[in-house]
């Protein structure tokens, strides 16, 4: 495969390892200081844990991912825009995990990194794609908010379903390999080194936050840093891949790469309003919570999660590149399994709540 005059495959496997092996020293290192730096999770009420656990995996994350394709020369893959915005909510997050503001700041936040994308980087959704059959359903004026609401509902989706060890890592991972193969398939081979140096990085964090048969608890957590940034990196190339005039894959095809956190977050805002309680109000209706309450044990969750989100994506590739399922097919097939997910996880909870 040729990556070209200014990218060797030895030097990109380097670049890769020491994304990794950078992230593991940063934590490392941060890690003594993690309390004096007010940096630490303490356990109380909806918490697994039983011990305060740093927040600085997405220091370490960000840092290491920034470092290495700075220093290997391929921070110009994006827009400048895409490093001020995804920074930018790194350092909400990482003020937020100190002290926390509450969410009106952190949505605040997540609208100026969206209108940054959009104005500044020219990333935003131009149309939809055949969504409904018979045509593309062009946004015109509507797709800037449209482009806010979308950059928003994947930066939470992700910052929500970061909820027990090892899960919102394993989760982000499916859809940042997904677009670095849809950028490899597009022939933008840069966006792709980048986002395997990035899944490198969150293998490295993996390392120190996913239980193991002899670590039954994580050693750091990813915090709300590292969640808003990968949030963000997501849907950037959420949007940049399909919403865009250079489209490589359709938006319909997109929404299967996201589809677990996407189908939780809705879920759950939509049975708090059904209930007239507050979307934002935090509860334990998460799958991940309650597949905790009928008695499975977390890391047996997080595989079994991330199977299913693996097997969405794939369909959704499959979809797209292999058995060319109409826009508008794939569409309502993500509607009806999400209708599917609510009422199966509905009667779930319900079950275990007589």
């Amino acid at each position: 495969m040729n990556f070209g005059s200014a990218m060797s495959l030895k030097e990109i496997v380097f670049a890769v390892l020491i994304s990794y092996i950078l992230t593991l020293m940063l934590i490392y290192w941060i890690r003594p200081y993690a309390a004096a730096l007010y940096l630490q999770d303490i356990p109380s009420g909806r918490k697994q844990h039983k011990a305060p656990t740093p927040v600085i995996g997405g220091i370490g994350v960000v840092i290491s991912f920034s470092t290495v394709v700075l220093i290997f020369g391929y921070g110009a893959f994006a827009h400048p825009a895409f490093w001020v915005a995804a920074l930018f909510l790194f350092i909400v997050g990482l003020l937020d995990d100190m002290r926390e503001f509450g969410s009106k700041i952190k949505f605040l936040a997540q609208a100026i990194a969206a209108i940054l994308m959009m104005f500044w980087g020219h990333v935003r959704l131009i149309d939809l794609g055949s969504l409904f059959g018979g045509g593309d359903v062009v946004l015109g004026a509507w797709g800037i908010p449209l482009t806010i609401i979308g950059v928003m509902g994947v930066v939470n989706a992700f910052n929500m379903i970061d909820g027990i060890d090892g899960l919102c890592g394993t989760q982000s991972i499916i859809p940042i390999a997904s677009f670095a193969g849809i950028c490899m398939f597009g022939g933008q081979m840069l966006s792709a080194v980048v986002l395997i140096i990035l899944a490198s990085a969150i293998v490295g964090f993996l390392t120190l936050n996913i239980r193991l048969p002899k670590r039954s608890s994580a050693l750091v957590f990813l915090g709300d840093a590292g969640t808003l940034f990968l949030g963000f990196v997501i849907a950037w190339f959420s949007i940049q891949t399909s919403g865009n005039s250079e489209r490589i894959i359709n938006p319909a095809a997109v929404l299967w790469l996201l589809a677990l956190p996407l189908f939780d977050t809705v879920a759950v805002m939509l049975r708090r309003f059904l209930r007239k309680s507050s979307p934002f109000k935090a509860d334990r209706t998460h799958i991940h919570h309650v597949l905790l309450d009928i008695g499975l044990d977390d890391s047996f969750i997080v595989k079994i999660l991330f199977v299913v989100s693996a097997a969405f994506a794939v369909f959704g590739l499959a979809g797209v590149f292999v058995l060319h399922i109409p826009d508008s097919m794939l569409f309502y097939l993500f509607l009806l399994f999400f209708a599917l997910y609510y009422f199966a996880k509905h009667r779930l909870f319900v079950s275990m709540h007589k």
